[in-house]
């Protein structure tokens, strides 16, 4: 995490529909991923804002290598901003559409807050921003997602 070390002993849970067991973990953890959903979402601000990948690990103190393979997910920035534009159009028909941020990246991370934000108002959940994200997404940088929305949405 940002702010040090969280320890976490995932649970186990049957499922009866497909007769098999998932392993649970909360929301601010990243599936396949030791480091917590809000170090990654501060890796990928700082990527959308023009960071290179060994600025970006210096400053948040991780090897580059373990950065640079967060930031891959650029390669498929369209595969999350398109399921948060309907989560957005889903909760507020009003909304505009965002303009473009001047990359798929930066377009992904402003469509993802604008669902978080989305939300926050239509559903009054309290979540922090990168838990929301990973609910969201399935699992933010998830190399299975997306099999499915989450939602269906």
């Amino acid at each position: 995490m940002l702010a040090g070390v969280r320890s976490l002993r995932p649970r186990r849970a049957y499922c009866r529909s497909c007769e098999t067991t998932h392993v649970l973990l909360p929301a601010f953890a990243v599936p396949r991923r030791r480091d917590g959903a809000e170090v990654i979402g501060a890796a990928l601000l700082d990527k959308a804002g023009g960071a290179g990948h060994r600025t970006i690990a210096a400053r948040l103190g991780r090897p580059a290598g373990t950065v640079r393979g967060w930031l891959r997910f650029a390669r498929r920035a369209e595969t999350l901003r398109a399921p948060a534009v309907r989560w957005i159009q889903a909760l507020n028909v009003e909304r505009e559409p965002a303009r473009p941020a001047g990359s798929p990246l930066a377009d992904a991370v402003e469509a993802i807050g604008g669902a978080v934000r989305e939300c926050r108002l239509a559903l009054g959940i309290r979540a922090g921003p990168w838990e929301l994200v990973v609910a969201l997404t399935g699992g933010l940088l998830y190399d299975g997602w997306p099999r499915r929305d989450p939602l269906g949405i």
